[in-house]
C-alpha cells in the first residue's frame, strides 16, 4: 500500500477529533489528486505531530476529516541553520528548495558587505520563501516546515547572542584551511549547527574576521572556489553526511 500524501496544518486546525484542511490544499486534495471520502492523508503540524486521517466530507473550501491515529515525532538533531547572503536573480529561490530537502531548520537572509542585489518588497519575498519551504517540505516527505526568517544585515546576525547550548558555528571561507568535515567530526554530539554561506564574491576578510571573533569556526568546502549556491548545498551535504551517519 502506498503513502498517503501529507500536507501541513496548524496546530490550531485541529479540533477533537476532526481536523479541517482549508486554502491551497484543498484544490490539490480534491482537484489534482481526486482524493474523496474514505481516501486517508498524513497531517502534519509543523511542530511534532503527525495524524493519520480519513476524509469525511470534501466541499468547494475546505476538507472535512477525521482523525485515525497520531503520532508525536521525534525531533532529529542537530537543527541547523542557514545564514545565506541574498544572491543576484532568483537564486535564493533555488537555494530555499534544496536546502529545505537537505533538512535545514530555518534560513536566514543576509545582506553582507559584498551583497549586490537590491531589496525591494521584502515581505513578498519572504512570504514567497516561505511558500517554497513549505511546497519543499512536502514533496521531501518532511513532518515540518523550515523557519525563514526576515532579511538581516550580517553585522546584526553576528550580535544577535546564541543561547543555545552545544551549537557548533561554521563559515566556510576560501582561504580557510581547515576541512569542514574534521570540525564536524571533532564537535559531534552538538544539538545546533549554524553556517553562514556569503553571496556572489563571497564574504570579505573583514566579516571573516567579525565572525571569528564570535566563535565562527573558518572551514574549507575543498580546493575549488564555488558558486555561492553551490557551496550552500555542498555545506548542507557534508553536515547532512556527517552527522546522520553518527
Amino acid at each position: 500500500m502506498s503513502r498517503p500524501p501529507r500536507f501541513f496544518i496548524s496546530p490550531e486546525q485541529v479540533s477533537g477529533p476532526h481536523i479541517t484542511v482549508s486554502g491551497e490544499d484543498v484544490r490539490h486534495i480534491a482537484a489534482v489528486l481526486r482524493m474523496k471520502a474514505g481516501d486517508s492523508l498524513l497531517l502534519s503540524d509543523g511542530e511534532e505531530t503527525e495524524y493519520t486521517v480519513r476524509i469525511a466530507q470534501v466541499g468547494k473550501t475546505e476538507i472535512r476529516t477525521e482523525i485515525v491515529n497520531r503520532v508525536k515525532q521525534e525531533i532529529i538533531y542537530p537543527r541547523v541553520t542557514l545564514g545565506q547572503g541574498l544572491p543576484k536573480s532568483d537564486k535564493m529561490d533555488w537555494i530555499v528548495q534544496k536546502a529545505t530537502e537537505l533538512g535545514v531548520s530555518s534560513i536566514v537572509p543576509l545582506i553582507t558587505e559584498r551583497t549586490i542585489v537590491k531589496i525591494r518588497d521584502e515581505e513578498k519575498r519572504v512570504s514567497r520563501w516561505q511558500k517554497i519551504a513549505r511546497e519543499a517540505a512536502m514533496q521531501s516527505n518532511r513532518i515540518d516546515i523550515p523557519a525563514i526568517s526576515h532579511i538581516v544585515s550580517f553585522k546584526d546576525f553576528l550580535r544577535t547572542p546564541n543561547s543555545e547550548l552545544r551549537t557548533l558555528l561554521l563559515l566556510p571561507w576560501e582561504e580557510a584551511t581547515m576541512p569542514i568535515k574534521d570540525v564536524l567530526r571533532e564537535k559531534s554530539g552538538v544539538q545546533q549547527i549554524i553556517v553562514l554561506i556569503g553571496p556572489e564574491g563571497g564574504f570579505s576578510s573583514v566579516e571573516a574576521g567579525m565572525a571569528k571573533e564570535k566563535g565562527f569556526h573558518l572551514v574549507s568546502l575543498g580546493p575549488n572556489v564555488l558558486r555561492t549556491e553551490t557551496a550552500a548545498m555542498a555545506a548542507m551535504s557534508m553536515i547532512l553526511y556527517e552527522t546522520s551517519s553518527r
